[in-house]
């Protein structure tokens, strides 16, 4: 996973990419959404604006399945950005939320992030959380 996709509000947001590297894994959690649902997930991730679709193998504890995801377009990356702070604190609470693993948090934790100089952004963000941002 890498924090390179170019945001509309300058910062680094989530992607993930392709790796033949030995033992190259991305944490995360599948869902299972109404087909009526994707337009509006579409628009709100950005699909055909930053985004691209690509279909991924998902190795369970007891299965292989296949899901979409979204991936950063190659004219949206740019490697020299980082998140801002509080969209680094919404990926780690989630992340720690839906239980993967400590170490995989950790290294989400890890990450440089900086500082949203739109305080009233960053303050509605972190308040829509539903989830307990002190881990």
């Amino acid at each position: 996973m890498r924090w390179h996709k170019r945001s509309v509000d300058g910062s680094g947001k989530c992607s993930i990419l392709r790796s033949s590297a030995s033992g190259s894994v991305v944490h995360g959690v599948l869902y299972r959404l109404p087909l009526t649902s994707k337009p509006q997930l579409d628009q709100v991730e950005g699909l055909g604006v930053g985004y691209i679709e690509e279909t991924v193998q998902v190795y369970g504890e007891a299965s292989v399945s296949e899901a979409l995801t979204y991936v950063a377009s190659l004219n949206h990356i740019d490697d020299s950005l980082q998140p801002y702070s509080w969209y680094k604190r919404l990926v780690v609470a989630g992340a720690a939320a839906q239980g993967l693993p400590p170490e995989y948090v950790d290294s989400l934790r890890s990450v440089e992030s900086r500082l949203d100089l739109n305080v009233e952004r960053a303050a509605k963000h972190l308040a829509d959380l539903p989830c307990d941002l002190s881990r």
